[in-house]
């Protein structure tokens, strides 16, 4: 995804990060690296894609 978005942290350990785009809820999941991958990213509970590094365009909870 190379849209700008900002994430907040959550209270859910198991997806401790979490935005909206477009009216959908994403969040985002951490694997167990490195036998999986770094982040996985949900979308309405549906798991769309994982990856290992941060995308540029998004800006990490402070």
């Amino acid at each position: 995804m190379k849209q700008k978005l900002e994430w907040v942290k959550t209270s859910d350990p198991l997806h401790p990060l979490r935005t909206k785009a477009e009216g959908k809820e994403l969040r985002l999941r951490i694997g167990d690296f490195p036998e999986e991958s770094m982040y996985t990213l949900l979308v309405d509970n549906q798991e769309v894609t994982e990856f290992d590094d941060w995308p540029k365009a998004w800006v990490r909870p402070r």
